[in-house]
């Protein structure tokens, strides 16, 4: 089992069996390579499947195991740096810019859950920040 960051083992990884493929790639030839078998690689990869592309995902260690599997699968728009940072480094513009992507992902993430009926337990809730 791949430990995230080393130290902790998250809820995903202690529940879930080890996913091995041995397999070679089928193709000598793709159109994209995608390193990284996190949420993000994956999803790209089915994006650009449902496109027609042919994809090769690349991982080091375990699929969506690393970053992806240390999470607690609460997605929303609120970043680690606050859009007033944002705001103040990059313009309004840019940090508008910044939350419709969140937006979008939130968006890809709903639209791949019911169109594929994942047994996910997602829900919609409100969120709220405090201050300390």
């Amino acid at each position: 089992m791949t430990r995230r960051d080393g130290n902790l083992v998250s809820l995903w990884q202690a529940t879930s069996s080890t996913y091995s493929n041995a397999a070679k790639p089928a193709a000598d030839t793709y159109d994209v390579v995608i390193v990284g078998g996190g949420i993000t690689g994956i999803t790209t990869a089915d994006i650009l499947l449902r496109e027609g592309l042919s994809c090769l995902v690349m991982e080091a260690q375990q699929l969506c195991f690393g970053t992806t599997g240390g999470t607690t699968a609460h997605i929303n728009t609120l970043l680690d740096t606050p859009y007033s940072t944002l705001i103040k480094n990059f313009g309004l513009d840019n940090a508008r810019k910044v939350f419709e992507a969140c937006r979008h992902g939130i968006d890809q993430i709903r639209s791949n859950v019911l169109e594929l009926d994942v047994d996910c337990g997602w829900k919609e809730c409100k969120a709220f920040l405090f201050a300390k």
